[in-house]
């Protein structure tokens, strides 16, 4: 079985939507503490032939030390309508714009109270819009005890994995190659290649949100971004 492990972003870029892809299951990493400017409230549209950052606003007085799964979004902020109006100014001509937005904005227009959720519910159509099957856990519905790099360890020994993917950016449990080895656990470190598609505007801009590819090229999102995904066993390649 190939597991990942990787906490819930908002509007994920292309590399994330293909590691869901290529995995039996995927745990979300949803009771670790929410970091305050992260991918797991922001992230980048095309506006105006340029990367532009749209932040999901989140309650944050008094709850310095909150975990991903208790962050409130904060909806006196009136960021809903900021949203929806920048991804029609930047998308509304793409070519798939017509046959995904509705069902996006249906999702924004349920004003979820956790972050948590919102994220979910985009993640698990982005999924659906592509037919990715692979099944979801949560990290809060298990009797971990460990911290940092050794709970994915622990997760993937619970999970009873054979293979686990990692990002080569998550460097805080990278040092544990022995100990997975030790539980006959095969670690693999996953690349994403920026290969530039038609992409609405004039300039290509890599490392988006999985929203642009969706409303650019619709259902062979999936043929293009396993076409991008590739796997490495060495992690300084």
């Amino acid at each position: 079985m190939k597991l990942a492990i990787s906490q819930p972003t908002f509007l994920p870029w292309c590399g994330y939507i293909g590691l869901i892809d290529h995995v039996d299951k995927f745990v979300f990493l949803d009771d670790v503490q929410f970091d305050k400017r992260s991918w797991q409230q922001r992230n980048y549209i095309k506006f105006n032939n340029d990367k532009h950052l749209i932040t999901v606003p989140i309650k944050s007085k008094n709850k310095r030390f909150q975990k991903i799964n208790e962050a409130e979004i904060d909806h006196d902020i009136n960021f809903i309508d900021k949203h929806k109006k920048k991804i029609f100014y930047s998308y509304s001509k793409s070519k798939f714009y017509d046959q995904y937005s509705e069902d996006i904005f249906k999702i924004y227009d349920k004003k979820h109270k956790k972050i948590l959720d919102f994220n979910l519910d985009l993640i698990t159509y982005f999924c659906k819009c592509l037919n990715i099957q692979t099944k979801f856990e949560f990290s809060s519905n298990m009797k971990t005890k460990e911290k940092k790099q050794d709970l994915i360890l622990e997760i993937s020994i619970l999970m009873k994995c054979k293979e686990y993917i990692s990002t080569l950016g998550s460097k805080s449990y990278l040092d544990n190659e022995k100990k997975f080895k030790d539980n006959r656990i095969d670690l693999y470190f996953y690349n994403y290649q920026n290969i530039a598609y038609n992409q609405l505007g004039k300039n290509f801009i890599k490392n988006l949100s999985f929203l642009d590819l969706l409303f650019n090229l619709g259902k062979d999102s999936r043929r293009f971004i396993k076409k991008n995904f590739f796997l490495m066993k060495d992690k300084n390649i």
